[in-house]
């Protein structure tokens, strides 16, 4: 075993990062930084290697680490820097193909530990965790620790991952297929594929589709710098478009506007999708159309108070029109990415079970009140 191997090995219990930059050929990686992550199924370091400008990663145990390193590492890179919570050093690659230690390093504690312990909530997505997508949005700074400023969206994309994380705890998936529809810039897509894809170590596809080519031609461009193959963008309009024919489990929405979620539900349910996570948005259809004539007038009276109930029964029909084709449906108060007051989640799962009870009552209100509700239209009813 070379010496850089086995100082990488004694720095392994405290190991921050470890950097293998100026290769000796352009045959590999131009750098590969080592880090350790915790999973669910414990500590493992991950292996970020950069090829012609994109990042590659792969999980390794301490065993499978020290192979690598001995045996794709050691002896190609010039330059190798361990920064460990015990101290570390600096090593340059000699002429006869021995490393020698140049200078050596300050200890430094692992990103996130000190705060781990004043911290009352240990979060999916942990402080020191390679993603780049929370680099990108300003979350996390270069070297993974989370921007004082951004604390609050930080616990807000990790309400969103622990969301998924609940529905999918203990379903032994090793592969899952997802649509997001009006996905956006993404960033909570990009969340979601490393999610599935690192976190869980599920193969993971992923497709998301918006109507702005630009945002999609910039997204396809991140999901390729970030190496993420299974991760892809494509514009498309969910109310005409013909979109994905093939097998689905998940379907998410969130803020596609108004009607646009009705349709994303309704491909959902004639899909037979067994997963589905909706944040609804700009409910108008039910507003705009809706006119007095009941006991429910005085909700209708004033300009934001109609607004809002309009919202809430938009939302509970859909969740009636949903427990009517098969799916088990809760309502999530969630917080909101964009602090705005659209803060509820419709999470189903499909279980083959009908519930009529709650879309008798939405046709009931409907014919009542003449207003139109897309979903409603576009599902029809089990029993008719």
């Amino acid at each position: 075993m070379g010496r850089l191997t086995q100082e990488l090995e004694r720095a392994l219990p405290g190991l921050v990062k470890a950097v293998f930059s100026q290769p000796v050929d352009k045959l590999g990686e131009s750098k590969v930084t080592l880090r350790p992550i915790r999973l669910k199924s414990g500590l493992c370091y991950q292996a970020e290697l950069f090829r012609d400008n994109k990042a590659y990663h792969r999980n390794l145990d301490a065993g499978a680490l020290s192979a690598y390193a001995e045996n794709e590492l050691e002896g190609r890179y010039r330059q190798v820097l361990i920064v460990s919570s015990e101290g570390g050093g600096q090593y340059c690659l000699k002429a006869n193909g021995e490393y020698k230690k140049t200078a050596s390093t300050a200890a430094v504690p692992r990103p996130g530990a000190a705060a781990a312990h004043n911290r009352e909530k240990e979060y999916i997505l942990r402080e020191g965790e390679n993603i780049p997508a929370l680099v990108d949005l300003g979350v996390f700074t270069r070297d993974f620790r989370v921007v004082r400023s951004k604390y609050g969206k930080y616990r807000q994309i990790n309400r969103f991952v622990e969301l998924v994380d609940q529905a999918f705890a203990g379903d032994g998936k090793k592969e899952i297929s997802i649509l997001d529809f009006g996905c956006g810039k993404s960033y909570l897509t990009f969340i979601l594929y490393y999610y599935f894809s690192v976190k869980k170590g599920m193969r993971t596809n992923i497709t998301g589709y918006d109507l702005k080519a630009d945002v999609v031609e910039r997204c396809n461009a991140l999901a390729a710098e970030y190496g993420y193959e299974g991760l892809r963008f494509e514009v498309a309009d969910v109310t005409r478009d013909a979109l994905a024919d093939r097998h689905i489990d998940m379907v998410v929405t969130l803020h596609a506007c108004d009607v646009a979620t009705d349709y994303a539900l309704a491909y959902a349910v004639n899909r037979r999708v067994e997963r589905i996570f909706s944040v609804p948005c700009c409910q108008h259809e039910v507003n705009a159309s809706a006119h007095k004539g009941g006991d429910l007038d005085l909700l209708l009276e004033y300009g934001i108070i109609r607004e809002r109930a309009c919202a809430l029964l938009t939302d509970s029909i859909r969740a009636a029109v949903l427990e009517d084709a098969g799916y088990e449906v809760d309502m999530i108060e969630f917080v909101d990415f964009e602090h705005s007051p659209k803060n509820l989640m419709i999470r189903a799962k499909r279980t083959g079970r009908c519930r009529g009870a709650g879309r008798c009552e939405a046709e009931r209100l409907r014919d009542k009140y003449g207003f139109r509700q897309t979903l409603l239209e576009l599902i029809p009813d089990r029993g008719s």
